[in-house]
């Protein structure tokens, strides 16, 4: 239930104006490949087919209901089968216009899962098949091309769970979609991404990071004082107390939305961070599944000509599985096409 609220927390920080100009409904058929780890660590590939229809709620984002149908998903030669039906928030930093446009995305819903254990399916024992109702949480980050008028298509990875079942995984996602209905146009901020490396220093608790982290940072102003981002961190991390059989190393996402409140000298922006976080953790380890937790701290923004160098540091706390609190430092760079400021 508090990895529930966090995620709703987090959906919020997304919805902030009016609209710029696009075509506003698109609806089509997605494609999935989803990459799940067995106990002994192995990863197995499978696949899935849905739809999904999405509706630009603003210049900074989509909200869209999607369906998936994943019809093998069992690692241990058993059955497991899933059905997805989740509301997607398609986070637009610079919008939906031009041919190319990046988003975060995050995604939160119910997973209906059917399971029959690979004993019965060898007739050793007799056979029964498991029906339960979960929820499912997703988020990651992607891409958007228009082409045309008419068509868009879309590329995200994510991680995917399923609380209370063994669906951990990295998936990718792609849509081919048609768009109609009216065109809006509106004012808004100029937003930016840009590609972003870290490490983390660790402070306390067993959970470190074993290489940087790489990942991307999504930053838009809004018309109040402050500014929406969310960076996205593929994270190798390492265990250094009470290893489990599988191995010292562990591999997760973090994700983490941020609201700044900014002072802007000419040369840049200053500003401190506040948000909450999320740590989905895919491979196989005591922490698979998703640790929840939050940050805060400090940053700058760099001015050079069209480009923006951004230097921050922020508190980290995440709580894993087993209880255990941990908190490390991270520092990180990023670079992005300089905002413009407001249009």
């Amino acid at each position: 239930m508090r990895t529930t609220c966090l995620v709703a927390a987090a959906l919020t920080l997304f919805d902030l104006s009016s609209a710029h100009a696009q075509r506003r409904v698109r609806i089509g058929p997605t494609y999935s490949s989803v990459s799940l780890e067995d106990g002994s660590g192995s990863s197995h590939s499978f696949s899935s087919f849905g739809g999904s229809v999405a509706l630009i709620s603003g210049d900074e984002g989509e909200t869209g209901l999607a369906i998936a149908r994943y019809n093998d998903l069992s690692t241990d030669k058993g059955l497991r089968r899933l059905s997805l039906y989740v509301l997607d928030s398609y986070y637009y930093p610079v919008g939906t216009r031009g041919v190319v446009a990046p988003f975060a995305l995050t995604a939160l819903g119910l997973a209906r899962v059917t399971e029959v254990d690979s004993l019965c399916l060898l007739s050793i024992i007799p056979c029964s098949a498991s029906t339960t109702s979960e929820l499912a949480l997703a988020f990651g980050l992607g891409v958007r091309v228009n082409v045309g008028r008419t068509v868009v298509a879309t590329l995200a990875g994510r991680f995917l769970e399923v609380p209370g079942s063994q669906i951990q995984a990295l998936e990718a996602v792609a849509n081919a979609s048609v768009a109609f209905g009216g065109v809006r146009k509106g004012e808004f901020l100029d937003g930016t991404v840009g590609p972003a490396a870290s490490v983390l220093i660790p402070i306390s608790g067993s959970l470190h990071g074993r290489a940087p982290f790489v990942g991307a940072r999504f930053r838009r102003d809004t018309k109040k004082a402050g500014t929406v981002a969310v960076q996205i961190d593929l994270a190798p991390l390492r265990i250094t107390a009470g290893c489990p059989p599988t191995g010292c190393s562990e591999n997760a996402v973090l994700f983490a939305p941020t609201y700044e409140a900014s002072a802007r000298p000419a040369w840049g922006r200053v500003y401190g961070q506040v948000g909450l976080l999320l740590a989905g953790v895919y491979s196989q380890g005591p922490d698979r599944g998703i640790a929840q937790g939050a940050h805060g701290g400090v940053g700058v923004d760099l001015y050079g000509g069209r480009v923006m160098w951004n230097l921050n540091s922020r508190l980290l706390w995440l709580q894993r599985n087993s209880g255990e609190n941990v908190f490390g430092v991270q520092v990180g760079v990023s670079v992005s096409p300089r905002i413009g400021g407001a249009r």
